[in-house]
C-alpha cells in the first residue's frame, strides 16, 4: 500500500470507522479502488485521502499491466 492509503486507513480508524478501514485496506491491497457503500460523516480531508488513495491504486494497476 502507498503512504496515502496507509494514512487514509489510519484516519478512518482514528474516526472509529474500523470496519470501513478494513474494507478500504483490502480493496487497495488488491489494486482496486474503494467507495463506501453508504454515505459516511467523514471530514473533507479524509474523503480527499480516499480519492488520492483510489487514484494511486488505479495508477499502480495500470503500471503493473
Amino acid at each position: 500500500m502507498t503512504a496515502y492509503q496507509d494514512k487514509a486507513v489510519w484516519e478512518l480508524c482514528r474516526q472509529g470507522f474500523h470496519g470501513i478501514a478494513a474494507e478500504a485496506e483490502e480493496a487497495w491491497s488488491r489494486g482496486e479502488g474503494y467507495a463506501p457503500r453508504e454515505a459516511l460523516p467523514l471530514a473533507r480531508g479524509i474523503m480527499e485521502l480516499i480519492r488520492i488513495a483510489n487514484w494511486e491504486s488505479g495508477a499502480r494497476s495500470t503500471q503493473a499491466a
